[in-house]
């Protein structure tokens, strides 16, 4: 049985107005050393993986491994219709006709998939149904990009070359994060 741990971190949460603002801001935060909690913004931003040292997600080979599923579902299906459930010999046809299965394979393949990506991206982004978010800025789904610094050292240093890199505005904040793998149904901030 595992214990719940939140852990709560001081934060600045900086709304800037333009993404090239952001991008900008963002590179000279880690040339800085400044410690980024997350970026919230309205759209996709391009490049901004790079400038956080974000890597590429495993979520194609979780898609594969599904995909590798549906396809066993879909075969173990057919198999087990055609020679156990409801046997049929029509005109000598064997058994088992692989090419007229193509379509159940395929359809197999891509819902297993589906239905298995779905349930991976929801339990990552720690998401699903009756999770209650933590919205740190609600313009952050419409027209601006929020960033979240870590203000615990430097603070005060952050917000001045924050002014001077082109933020609107600022203000401090707590960042609540927790250590379960799946999302908690209950607010926690």
């Amino acid at each position: 049985m595992s214990i719940i741990k939140i852990q709560r971190t001081n934060c600045i949460v900086a709304v800037f107005n333009d993404d090239d603002v952001l991008l900008s801001a963002l590179r000279k935060s880690r040339e800085k050393g400044y410690g980024i909690i997350d970026v919230f913004t309205p759209f996709p931003v391009h490049g901004i993986e790079k400038v956080l040292g974000i890597k590429r997600s495993n979520l194609a080979v979780a898609a594969f491994v599904f995909g590798c599923i549906g396809l066993l579902f879909g075969f173990s299906l057919t198999g087990y219709t055609n020679t156990f459930d409801w046997p049929m010999n029509i005109g000598g046809k064997p058994i088992w006709p692989l090419l007229s299965f193509v379509p159940i394979l395929f359809e197999c393949t891509v819902l297993i998939t589906a239905l298995g990506m779905t349930t991976t991206f929801f339990m990552i982004s720690k998401l699903g149904p009756g999770v209650i978010p933590v919205i740190y800025d609600h313009r952050a789904t419409n027209d601006k990009f929020v960033v979240l610094y870590e203000s615990d050292k430097r603070g005060e240093e952050i917000r001045n070359n924050l002014r001077a890199w082109g933020v609107e505005e600022m203000r401090d904040d707590e960042h609540v994060q927790h250590n379960m793998p799946f999302p908690l149904p209950f607010k926690l901030k």
